[in-house]
């Protein structure tokens, strides 16, 4: 059962949970127990104030404390480091919320901006996963990343 996290704000940025002003759900809308992966935060930049990306934890193993993020940003906004504020905000919210100890991403090897943000946040490369499956798509390469908590990424 999925949970909604609680909303974030950064300098720039207000990260709404993709559940919150979402009608209620059909068991009759009573707060979800917190089990389960948190949903993902829709990134909209204060200044215009419409979503334009959004990120979030797209695994989460409680048992082992550790997750995974992911994210994407629209075109027009790319290039402004929206997307690097989004993640650090994301990643200290595993680490102070989910007592997260690991928090891990995926990138395709040919995405050089995704990888920017990555090591912005502080994220080490840690190798390559081979043949893995992306969405839909036939199987790729990924660069995996990792860091853990308190900056020491292994």
């Amino acid at each position: 059962m999925a949970w909604t996290p609680k909303r974030l704000e950064t300098p720039r940025l207000i990260l709404q949970p993709t559940g919150e002003d979402e009608p209620p759900s059909a068991e009759g809308g009573a707060s979800p127990q917190r089990v389960g992966l948190p949903n993902q935060w829709r990134i909209i930049p204060k200044a215009v104030d419409r979503v334009v990306g959004i990120a979030g934890f797209i695994r989460w193993e409680p048992d082992r404390r550790c997750g995974e993020i992911g994210f994407g940003v629209v075109r027009a906004a790319s290039g402004q480091g929206l997307m690097t504020e989004a993640c650090r905000a994301v990643i200290d919210y595993g680490f102070a919320e989910m007592g997260l100890t690991r928090i891990e991403a995926r990138c395709q090897l040919a995405n050089l901006a995704s990888a920017r943000v990555l090591e912005k946040i502080g994220m080490t490369r840690e190798g390559m996963v081979r043949g893995r499956v992306h969405s839909k798509a036939p199987e790729e390469d990924f660069w995996l990343y990792a860091i853990q908590r308190g900056g020491d990424a292994q």
